[in-house]
């Protein structure tokens, strides 16, 4: 499985020492490619193309006010969405570390560590 993996660090405020790991994980039928560029208000980590089966991620420390929020634009085939990946207010009762994100064709679903589980977060239409 090949991956990128961006190094993210906020500036202004007071930093959080746990440290925060958000993946995207192309999980569409074979051969499909998905195009996303995310960026939080002060990090645009450009777009990137990932190969079903492969993913991104991204580690970050949050910033102490509980503002961190990243968005990302998903394209493939012909469906576009725009979905907040990460908002650390609403992600705090469902990752900590393992902040996971699986893309698939009926949906967006968020990985939550403490229940072991994916949940669905964002359909298509």
């Amino acid at each position: 499985m090949t991956a990128s993996h961006v190094h993210c660090r906020f500036g202004g405020g007071q930093m959080n020492t746990k440290t925060t790991t958000v993946r995207v994980e192309n999980d569409l039928k074979v051969d499909t490619i998905l195009s996303l560029h995310c960026r939080s208000s002060g990090n645009d980590l450009g777009e990137k193309t990932l190969h079903s089966g492969h993913w991104v991620e991204w580690s970050f420390h949050a910033n102490s006010s509980g503002t961190t929020r990243y968005s990302c634009v998903l394209k493939w085939n012909n469906l576009q969405k725009d979905v907040i990946i990460y908002d650390a207010t609403k992600d705090a009762a469902t990752c900590t570390s393992k902040c996971w994100r699986g893309i698939s064709a009926d949906g967006v679903y968020f990985f939550n560590e403490f229940k072991n589980s994916w949940e669905k977060q964002y359909s298509w239409n």
